[in-house]
C-alpha cells in the first residue's frame, strides 16, 4: 500500500529530469579531502593503518605501493569490506574505493604496503532538501 501511494505521488510530482537530479546525488563530489592514516604510513606486516569515522556519506579511495610479493589491501566498515592484491608483483600501486555512510566506523588493513594515502570525497548529496524544495515546488502548482 505505501509503495503504491509513494509510487502515485512520484509518478504526479516527479519529471524525467528531476528523477536525474535525484539519481546524480549519489555520485562522489568533485572536492575531496585527504585522510593522513591514523595509525601508519607503511605496512610491512598484517596490520591496521587507518580507524576512524566516515565524516559524511561518500567515498573512501585507498592507495599504496606494494614492497613485497605479498602486497595486500583492505577496508572494513561495520558492515561490509573489499579488499584487493597484486598476485606476486612488487612495487605496484593497489587502489580501492569504499562508499560510506556518514557515522560508519572504516578501517584500512595492510600488508607488505608503503605509501599508504587516504583520500575521502563527499557524495553530491541534496537528499531530503532537494526533495522538500520539488515537493513545495510541485504543489504551488497543483
Amino acid at each position: 500500500m505505501l509503495k503504491n501511494i509513494l509510487s502515485l505521488l512520484l509518478s504526479k510530482f516527479y519529471s524525467k529530469q528531476e528523477s536525474e537530479l535525484v539519481g546524480h546525488q549519489a555520485m562522489p563530489s568533485p572536492s575531496n579531502t585527504v585522510i593522513t592514516p591514523s595509525i601508519k604510513t607503511e605496512c610491512t606486516t598484517w596490520s591496521d593503518a587507518h580507524i576512524g569515522i566516515a565524516p559524511a556519506d561518500g567515498y573512501l579511495y585507498v592507495t599504496g605501493r606494494t614492497t613485497n610479493t605479498d602486497g595486500f589491501l583492505q577496508i572494513s566498515s561495520d558492515t561490509t569490506e573489499i579488499a584487493a592484491t597484486t598476485f606476486g608483483n612488487t612495487d605496484k600501486d593497489i587502489r580501492l574505493l569504499f562508499p560510506l555512510a556518514k557515522g560508519q566506523a572504516m578501517k584500512v588493513t595492510a600488508k607488505s604496503l608503503k605509501s599508504i594515502y587516504l583520500r575521502f570525497s563527499s557524495s553530491i548529496g541534496g537528499g531530503i532538501k532537494l526533495l522538500r524544495t520539488l515537493f513545495c515546488k510541485e504543489v504551488q502548482y497543483a
